[in-house]
């Protein structure tokens, strides 16, 4: 007789039969068991204290009795499929060995032509492969309405050499599960910085043609500045595009998985059942056959937990729900915190950008969009400049001071103006002082002239200017001292001073023709003439005229 496994619906039956008075031989006939084993539970009734004609007893009692006749009963011999199975023992433990998924195993059994149930198959790694391990316990949250949220996670995948790239780059696997539909979009990439973070979200909101509600995100450095439940501080660069999109962003609390189940469990599932066993050209493949295997695979398979179809649900129910996209895509802009230093500009990206004089010192919020960069003080936009590159430089001179201005800017024709509204001879002055190839070397002599002006007022520097000018003078510190010395209160050439209480009469000043090499002629030698012309008139004029008589009464 074949071996039959005894089930408990078959120990409550001999009891049941037992009691309503049936001996062995007809309990063994009903249920077709051995008299043997009929007796012996029989035998087991009576050791607990039970009667024929007794009623049910209560349920420790019946407990206790299959506890006692139950056995682990002897091997059924395999079947068909087992012995199969068998055959392919060591590669199937090989494969669980790399940790690939039971279902993956099934897969990659079918294309080399085993094709067995899935059951089947679980049922044999329990037995032969030390599968399986006690989970711990958790419970299950309330099912979410359509559109309402998603989950969001990076999974690490393994290392891809992509065409051009000297060496293999680590893989990593942007996923977003919606909550409701279960279905996923996958993305592979090999940074998670904010721009690329950004694009991967763009990109899975693309395909589901709509965005959720609410996104369940971890605590990603690209998209927060504190990574804290109870806090929440998103960066300025992706608050923006929440904004954008009209979604609500919801981190989860660190090193809690449980706090978004549904992508948790998908990160595995995608390494297993997408990336492993399988050869990509380059990360652009992968993409491609990524999205093709969210929709095609994954999409159309039985749901574990929801028993439906992901692709199915979302196409009936949840698609309608999402926010609909806007037509432009977003365009990642990078914020930045600078200081304005004392020369009117910040350093943002590796350029240098004008801001007005007021807000020297303080510290600004910079916006760049890859076109227009914007200055904010608190939250108001105090400047706008062309994107530079990196070691650029954009300079409004308006933020300058306007009497510093124009030496930044090296435009000598400021100063001559402001000369000639101070004087004409201050004008001049100014103009032979710029004069030259280059000019913009003397501007800061030109300031000091100013300045100068500032200081001893209009009258006095043109003075000084024109006595300046008079001596072919064009050093501003010789001017300035001029001034100092009062030098321009005197008139050019030995004329009279300028002012009535500097005038008074000089005593023994020698007259002109003292301070003369050719001595004044009363009747010699004529300076005007050439030495033959004098000598020609002394010869004329005789002893008398060369020595003229002395008058009478003086003595010889």
């Amino acid at each position: 007789m074949p071996y039959r496994e005894v089930r408990v619906v078959d120990y409550q039956e001999v009891l049941r039969r037992w009691l309503a008075g049936d001996g062995i031989r007809p309990i063994a006939r009903a249920t077709g068991l051995d008299r043997k084993t009929v007796g012996k539970y029989v035998t087991i009734a009576l050791g607990l204290g039970l009667q024929p004609g007794d009623p049910w007893p209560g349920e420790k009692v019946v407990s206790d009795f299959i506890s006692r006749v139950k056995h682990p009963g002897r091997p059924a011999k395999p079947g068909s499929t087992e012995e199969g199975l068998l055959q392919r023992r060591v590669q199937i433990q090989e494969w669980l060995g790399q940790d690939l998924l039971l279902s993956k195993v099934h897969e990659l059994l079918a294309r080399d032509g085993t094709v067995v149930p899935y059951s089947s198959l679980h049922r044999f790694a329990q037995k032969w492969c030390d599968f399986g391990k006690k989970t711990s316990i958790t419970v299950r949250k309330l099912e979410g309405k359509p559109g309402e949220f998603a989950e969001v996670d990076f999974g690490r995948l393994e290392y891809l050499q992509d065409l051009g790239s000297k060496k293999p780059r680590l893989v990593y696997a942007f996923i977003m599960v919606l909550g409701y539909s279960r279905l996923s979009c996958v993305v592979p990439v090999f940074r998670q910085d904010r721009k690329s973070v950004i694009n991967c979200f763009e990109e899975a909101f693309q395909f589901f043609g709509g965005c959720p509600a609410r996104v369940v995100i971890d605590g990603m450095k690209s998209c927060l500045d504190l990574a804290d439940p109870y806090l929440l501080r998103l960066n300025r660069t992706f608050s923006e595009y929440a904004a954008f999109r009209g979604f609500l962003t919801d981190p989860a609390r660190p090193y809690h998985p449980k706090d978004k189940p549904a992508v948790e469990r998908h990160v595995r599932f995608v390494r297993e059942r997408f990336f492993k066993g399988e050869s990509f050209i380059d990360l652009e493949d992968m993409k491609r056959r990524a999205l093709h295997w969210c929709r095609e695979i994954a999409g159309r398979r039985i749901h574990g937990t929801t028993r439906c179809i992901p692709l199915e649900v979302f196409e009936a129910e949840e698609k309608p729900a999402l926010i609909p996209l806007r037509p432009e895509r977003f365009v990642v802009p990078i914020w930045g915190r600078c200081t304005v230093h004392p020369d009117h500009h910040i350093r943002f990206d590796s350029a240098l950008y004008s801001v007005p004089s007021r807000y020297v010192g303080e510290e600004v919020d910079v916006r760049s969009d890859g076109t227009m960069v914007r200055i904010y003080f608190n939250t108001a936009v105090i400047k706008t400049h062309a994107q530079q590159p990196r070691g650029g430089r954009a300079t409004d001179y308006e933020d300058y001071p306007k009497d510093r201005a124009p030496y930044a800017m090296r435009y000598p024709d400021f100063y001559r103006k402001k000369a000639r509204e101070i004087g004409s001879s201050v004008g001049a002055f100014a103009d032979r002082l710029l004069a030259g190839e280059f000019p913009w070397s003397r501007l800061r002599q030109a300031q000091k002239l100013l300045r100068l002006a500032e200081r001893y007022g209009s009258q006095r520097i043109d003075a000084a200017c024109q006595r300046a000018l008079s001596f072919d003078l064009t050093d501003v510190y010789r001017l300035e001292r001029i001034l100092k010395l009062a030098l321009e209160k005197e008139t050019v050439a030995g004329s009279q001073l300028e002012f009535p209480a500097m005038q008074q009469k000089l005593r023994f000043l020698r007259p002109a023709d003292h301070f003369s090499h050719q001595p004044a002629n009363p009747g010699g030698f004529n300076g005007n003439k050439t030495r033959t012309e004098n000598d020609a008139e002394k010869a004329e004029a005789g002893p008398d005229d060369k020595h003229p008589a002395r008058p009478s009464g003086l003595r010889s």
